[in-house]
């Protein structure tokens, strides 16, 4: 394994225990999120510099959105496993085990795609697979927090 595929996976692995750490304790529900946002950005950064010295095909770019899109569909499951309370006069939410379960299932797939793509593909896209599905997760998550939907 080359140092930049360790260095690749050691952050992965790092903002993944990040994530899960956040996701499953409780936090208040923001309506913004700058981490998802700056997660996308610098993927798309790296994506467009991995694709500068790696020509992408059509079947590279179609397995890679597909990833992205089977991402935002767990994200979106996902978010109706997190446990949404009133505490203080604000929203607050706690994942569950199911939720960090499907953060791994969801990772587990992106990774999977690189058995099909251009080498390495999977590992340099996962910093905008992290910030596309926490958008998506966001977005259910406020969505049911305005229509009243606090459990737990």
């Amino acid at each position: 394994m080359g140092s930049a595929s360790f260095a690749n996976l050691a952050v992965t692995a790092a903002v993944l225990a990040w994530l899960l750490v956040r996701q499953l304790s409780e936090r208040p529900l923001k309506e913004k999120s700058r981490v998802a946002l700056v997660l996308v950005v610098v993927g798309a950064v790296e994506t467009v510099a991995f694709a500068g010295h790696h020509p992408l095909s059509g079947h590279d770019a179609a397995i890679l959105l597909a990833s992205l899109l089977v991402g935002v569909g767990l994200a979106t499951v996902r978010a109706f496993t997190v446990r949404l309370a009133v505490r203080g006069g604000q929203v607050v939410r706690r994942g569950t085990w199911l939720t960090g379960l499907l953060w791994i299932a969801g990772i587990a797939q992106h990774f999977l795609m690189d058995t099909t793509v251009a080498a390495g593909l999977g590992q340099v896209t996962i910093l905008l697979y992290f910030g596309v599905v926490l958008l998506a997760q966001r977005q259910v998550l406020n969505a049911r927090a305005r229509t009243g939907a606090p459990t737990g």
